[in-house]
C-alpha cells in the first residue's frame, strides 16, 4: 500500500489512472453449477456458440444453523454451575519458531460431523456429544499443547508436561501414552530442526489421528547429545537467553522413532524400523493414514537423504512393509507428497526419478500400474482428479520454458497426456464437468491478463476478456541467454527511469538462488516505479523449476555453479553499451545473503554487495537442510571448503555490507561473527556490519530500507 502511494505521486494523473485501472481486475468467467455453461458478467452462455442461455437455479443444499458453540457452552455452564464466556472457546495460539512454546488457550474442536466437541480452558478439559451433557475429562490440564480431536470425535489427544495423552470423549477415560518426556525427549511434538526443515516452519505437531479414530500415530524424538545453542537478547539489563538444541552439519542428529497408540486401550506399539541400519541415521519425513485408517503410512529417508522409502505399518502390531523405494544418482531425494488415494485402492505417486517431477499410479503392494505423465518438463500440483471418468488435471512447466505455469490433462491409466494451455504466462484453469473444455486465465510479465475458453486439446474456442498494460510504465524484460557451457538461463532486466541509451548505468542483482527457488516467474506484477540503476535477475539453473536434473547441479558445492550462472548473466547484460560492467552490485537475504558474500569473495565482477542473514560457512547450518544438498562435512570436506565465505575471506573484493538479526534462531549471528573475524584477520577493511537487536531471521525495521538505499548510493 505504501509503495503504491509513492508511485502515484510521481506520475501524471492520466498515467496514474491507467495504473489504478490495471490493478482493478474485472471478474472473469466461471463454469455454471451445471458444469456445462459459462457464467460471465452475470449472464449464462453456451460455451460452444456463446449464445445466451436461460439460467437455472442451483440445487440448494440442506442447511441447518450450526449452534454447536452455544449448545456446548450451555452444557458446560449447566455442568459447572457458572456461565462460561464464549471467549474461552476461541483458540489463542501464537505462532512461534521455538519448540514447546506455551499456548494460552487451545480453544474448541469438533468432529467432522460436528456431533462431538471438546474444549480446554482454565486447566479443564471438557467433551460434549450433541444432545447430551458436557463431561469433564481427567484432572488438571493447564498448559496443554497440540490439542487435537479424532475426525470421528471418539477421543482427543494432547501433550501435558511433555507427555502425550489420549482421552475418550465417550467414557471419559484418560490414557497416558508416554512417561519419559523431558528436555531431551519429545513425544508427539517436533524439535527445532524437524519443524524447520521437514514439517514446516511453525508446525511442531507430531501426532496424527487415523481416519477412523481408532489409533493415534506419534513420533518420539531423542535429542540426547545434540548440541545446545543459545540465542541472546542484548536489550534487557539482564540478558535474555533462549536455549535450544540445534544440530549443525556433521554433528549429532536427533533420533526419531514412530509409535501407534490404540484410542480404546491406550496400548502403544512401536513401528518396526528394523530394516534400517544404525548407519542410516534415519529421518521420519511424513506420517499419515490410508483412507480407511487400517494402515499407517510413513516415509523414511537416510540422514543424507539420498533415498526415500514409502512404508505401510499395521497399527495393531507395528509390523511394517516397504511399498516404494526412491533413489537419486549423484543427488538427493526430495521429501515427496503423500499418496493421492483412488477408490479402487490404487494411488497416485509423485517422483523425480527421471530428473523431472511426474505422476505414477501404484497399487498397495508397490506394483507400478502405469505412468501418468512424463517428458523433459516437471509436473506440479493436481488441479482436479475425476476418478469416475478416469482423468486428472494438473499444472506443469514446458520443455525449455519453466518460468511460467501451464495446465495438463491426463488419463489415470496413462493412455492420454496433453497440455491444454498455450503461449507464455502463468496459467490458472478450471475444467468443465466432463473435462472437454477449460477456462484459461493467465498473465505474464508483459501482459496484465487474458481469459480464454479452450477445448481439451488446447485449441482456441474464444477469447473472453483481456487487459491492457498501462502505457508509460517500466516493465521487466525477459530473455533466455546461453551460459558459458551452452545451458539456457532465464534472465529479466528493468531499465532505469528516464533511460537514455547513450548513458551508462550501474547494474544491481537481487537474488536468492537456493535450490528450486526461482527469482523469476512469468506473471504480471505491474509496472516498476523505476530505479536509477538497471535491475537484473537470473534463474540460476539449480534455482529454476526445470526439474531435479538441473536442481542437483548445486550438489555438494553450494555457490559454485550458481555464481558462474550469475556471472554469465552479468556478462550478457554488460554487452550493452548502457550497462556499466565496472559498477555491478548484488544483494540477497538468507541463501541470497550467502550468494552475495560468496560472489564478492569468489569473483571480481562485483563492485559491492549486501549480504543479509547469510550462511557464511555451511558447517554452521543445521543438519537436515545442509546435508540434503552437501552431505556431511565428513563425507564432503572439499565441498564445504569450496562453499565457504569464511575460508575465502582473504579474497574479498569490492565493498560488502553484512547484516544480521541478533536473535536469529535459524541462521545464527555466529555466521556473521566468524566471517567478520576472518575478514579482520585477513586485514580487510572494505566491509561494514549492521546488527538488528531483537530481530530473528527476518528484519522488519524501517531502518533496513534506508540502510540499503544509502549503501547502494554510496558504493554503486
Amino acid at each position: 500500500m505504501r509503495l503504491a502511494s509513492l508511485l502515484l505521486l510521481v506520475l501524471t494523473p492520466a498515467v496514474a489512472a491507467q495504473f489504478r485501472g490495471a490493478y482493478a481486475r474485472p471478474a472473469g468467467a466461471r463454469w455454471a453449477h451445471d458444469g456445462k455453461n459459462v457464467i460471465y458478467q452475470g449472464k449464462w452462455y453456451n460455451p460452444t456458440t456463446w449464445e445466451e442461455v436461460e439460467k437455472t437455479e442451483a440445487p440448494r443444499p440442506a442447511t441447518r444453523r450450526d449452534n454447536t458453540l452455544s449448545s456446548f457452552l450451555a452444557a458446560i455452564t449447566e455442568a459447572r454451575g457458572d456461565r462460561v464466556s464464549p471467549a474461552k472457546m476461541r483458540a489463542k495460539i501464537e505462532r512461534s519458531t521455538l519448540p514447546r512454546a506455551s499456548v494460552e488457550n487451545p480453544g474448541m474442536l469438533s468432529s467432522t460431523d460436528r456431533n462431538v466437541s471438546a474444549a480446554s480452558f482454565d486447566g479443564e478439559l471438557w467433551a460434549w456429544h450433541k444432545g447430551g451433557k458436557a463431561k469433564k475429562l481427567g484432572g488438571d490440564v493447564k498448559g496443554i499443547r497440540h490439542f487435537a480431536i479424532a475426525l470421528t470425535g471418539s477421543a482427543v489427544s494432547y501433550i501435558h508436561d511433555n507427555n502425550l495423552y489420549i482421552a475418550s470423549t465417550v467414557g471419559g477415560k484418560v490414557h497416558q501414552l508416554t512417561r519419559d518426556g523431558g528436555e531431551n525427549t519429545f513425544n508427539g511434538e517436533l524439535d527445532w530442526v524437524y519443524q524447520e526443515e521437514v514439517y514446516g516452519r511453525g508446525n511442531f505437531k507430531a501426532a496424527w489421528w487415523s481416519t477412523n479414530g481408532q489409533h493415534l500415530a506419534f513420533m518420539r524424538i531423542d535429542e540426547e547429545g545434540v548440541d545446545m545453542f543459545r540465542v541472546v537478547d542484548h536489550i534487557p539489563n539482564q540478558l535474555g537467553v533462549e536455549s535450544l538444541k540445534y544440530p549443525k552439519a556433521g554433528r549429532t542428529n536427533p533420533r526419531a522413532t514412530l509409535h501407534i497408540a490404540s484410542a480404546g486401550s491406550g496400548k502403544v506399539v512401536a513401528v518396526d524400523l528394523s530394516r534400517y541400519k544404525a548407519a542410516d541415521e534415519i529421518l521420519i519425513v511424513r506420517v499419515g493414514w490410508t483412507p480407511a485408517g487400517d494402515q499407517c503410512i510413513y516415509m523414511i529417508q537416510n540422514r543424507e537423504q539420498t533415498w526415500l522409502d514409502l512404508n505401510f505399518a499395521d497399527p495393531n502390531t507395528g509390523k511394517s512393509k516397504r511399498i516404494i523405494h526412491e533413489g537419486c544418482e549423484n543427488g538427493w531425494v526430495e521429501r515427496l507428497p503423500m499418496p493421492r488415494w483412488l477408490k479402487d485402492g490404487s494411488f497416485v505417486w509423485e517422483s523425480d526419478r527421471t530428473g523431472y517431477r511426474h505422476f505414477y499410479r501404484y497399487d498397495t503392494k508397490g506394483q507400478l500400474l502405469n505412468t501418468i505423465s512424463g517428458g523433459p518438463w516437471s509436473a506440479g500440483r493436481i488441479i482436479k482428479l475425476d476418478e469416475e471418468r478416469g482423468w486428472m488435471g494438473f499444472t506443469g512447466t514446458m520443455p525449455n520454458y519453466s518460468i511460467g505455469s501451464h495446465a495438463y490433462y491426463a488419463k489415470l491409466d496413462g493412455s492420454t497426456l496433453r497440455r491444454v494451455t498455450k503461449g507464455r504466462g502463468s496459467h490458472r484453469v478450471s475444467f468443465n464437468a466432463d473435462a472437454s473444455m477449460v477456462l484459461d486465465t493467465f498473465s505474464h510479465l508483459e501482459n496484465p491478463g487474458e481469459q480464454w475458453l479452450r477445448n481439451n486439446d488446447g485449441s482456441d474456442v474464444r477469447k473472453i476478456s483481456t487487459q491492457k498494460a498501462p502505457t508509460g510504465g517500466l516493465y521487466a524484460q525477459w530473455k533466455q541467454i546461453k551460459a558459458r557451457d551452452g545451458e539456457t538461463l532465464d534472465v529479466t532486466y528493468t531499465l532505469p527511469r528516464d533511460f537514455d541509451p547513450k548513458k551508462k548505468y550501474p547494474v544491481w542483482i537481487n537474488t536468492y538462488s537456493g535450490p528450486a527457488a526461482p527469482s523469476i516467474r512469468d506473471s504480471w506484477r505491474g509496472p516498476s516505479r523505476g530505479e536509477w540503476f538497471i535491475s537484473l535477475a537470473v534463474n540460476v539453473r539449480s534455482a529454476s523449476t526445470r526439474g531435479m536434473k538441473f536442481t542437483k547441479q548445486c550438489y555438494k558445492q553450494f555457490g559454485v555453479q550458481e555464481l558462474k550462472d550469475i556471472e554469465d548473466a552479468v556478462d550478457w547484460i554488460c554487452e550493452n553499451s548502457w550497462a556499466d560492467k565496472s559498477r555491478v552490485g548484488i544483494g540477497g537475504w538468507s541463501y541470497g545473503g550467502f550468494m552475495a558474500a560468496f560472489a564478492l569473495t569468489h569473483s571480481k565482477k562485483f563492485k559491492c554487495g549486501i549480504a543479509g542473514a547469510g550462511v557464511f560457512d555451511w558447517a554452521l547450518y543445521d543438519t537436515i537442510y545442509t546435508e540434503r544438498y552437501m552431505r556431511t562435512p565428513q563425507n564432503n570436506r572439499s565441498g564445504y571448503e569450496a562453499s565457504s565465505c569464511v575460508a575465502a575471506a582473504r579474497n574479498l573484493t569490492g565493498e560488502l555490507l553484512i547484516i544480521h538479526g541478533t536473535m536469529d534462531d535459524n541462521v545464527h549471528m555466529q555466521n556473521a561473527i566468524q566471517f567478520i573475524d576472518a575478514l579482520q584477520k585477513a586485514g580487510k577493511t572494505n566491509f561494514t556490519f549492521m546488527l538488528y537487536p531483537k530481530s530473528r531471521h527476518g528484519v522488519r525495521s524501517p531502518h533496513l530500507g534506508l540502510l540499503r538505499t544509502k549503501f547502494r548510493r554510496d558504493h554503486l
